[in-house]
């Protein structure tokens, strides 16, 4: 009943600022300019219950001239492993506990027999973040409304399996690819309006790649770290990603080794990001 009131109350104020805006006449055809900006904003009012209480500190504008490479005192790392939870969510956290190391895992809508995996990363203090629940590109780029409801359906798969509210997301492909060309601006507008930061990646481990095995991940991950002073790593966890979970344990000695330092990703880090065109 909130909600609707909430609405009403929106549509009435869109109302009467379009009569201010006409001099107090009223069209009696909403099919003009009007009518489009209503369109416009309608999707503003749906969801709401993902609205997050913690306001994002970034515009989309804001988003774009982040440095993802800025010098700062102490290197951080941040492994992230999308498209779980899977029968690799309990082998990675088990090496994530053997270092008491805190990780970010971005889902997606799996077999209900390995939720156990997402809840017990929410037990163990690791970050979870949206991805996708359908992960079918070109529905979910279709359009703003296309895609809250794909996130709000992640969402509510997360907060009803773990009573646990994500703050941040990962866009299927990055937020970046040939599939969301035209609505990209648009959804990273509206999600950073409803308070809602999302991270891409500066390191690749390459592990989607056809034919990489567990030494060839770990290379990709140990030379895409050089030079950098803050990394966040893109891994996937998924059923078939067995040669993920064999280079994981050395890249965390080697990384140990070289003075990085830990974390888990939340909307107080601030986000590497891909430039929109």
């Amino acid at each position: 009943m909130k909600s609707k009131a909430y609405r009403l109350t929106f549509y009435i104020i869109v109302f009467m600022v379009c009569v201010w805006q006409s001099g107090g006449k009223v069209q009696q055809d909403l099919t003009g300019e009007y009518a489009r900006q209503i369109n416009k904003l309608s999707y503003q009012l749906d969801y709401y219950d993902t609205y997050s209480p913690v306001f994002s500190p970034y515009s989309i504008d804001d988003l774009q001239a982040v440095n993802t490479n800025e010098t700062q005192e102490k290197k951080m790392i941040y492994l992230t492993f999308d498209d779980g939870p899977s029968p690799r969510t309990e082998e990675i956290l088990d090496i994530l506990k053997k270092y008491d190391i805190k990780a970010t895992f971005f889902v997606i809508k799996t077999k209900d027999e390995y939720i156990p995996f997402m809840k017990r990363a929410v037990e163990e203090g690791h970050t979870i973040g949206v991805h996708s629940y359908s992960h079918k590109y070109n529905e979910i780029y279709r359009s703003v409304d296309a895609y809250l409801d794909d996130f709000t359906k992640c969402y509510n798969y997360i907060y009803d399996n773990t009573g646990y509210k994500p703050e941040i997301y990962r866009f299927p492909g990055g937020s970046v690819n040939n599939y969301n060309a035209a609505t990209r601006r648009d959804i990273v507008a509206e999600m950073s309006r409803r308070g809602y930061i999302y991270f891409d990646w500066n390191v690749e481990s390459n592990d989607s790649s056809r034919g990489k095995d567990a030494t060839s991940i770990y290379n990709s991950v140990i030379n895409g770290c050089k030079g950098k002073s803050r990394a966040i790593i893109i891994f996937h966890d998924s059923t078939s990603k067995k040669s993920t979970v064999q280079a994981l344990e050395n890249i965390i000695i080697t990384l140990k080794e070289d003075g990085w330092q830990f974390a888990a990703l939340d909307n107080e880090v601030k986000p590497v990001i891909f430039r929109m065109k």
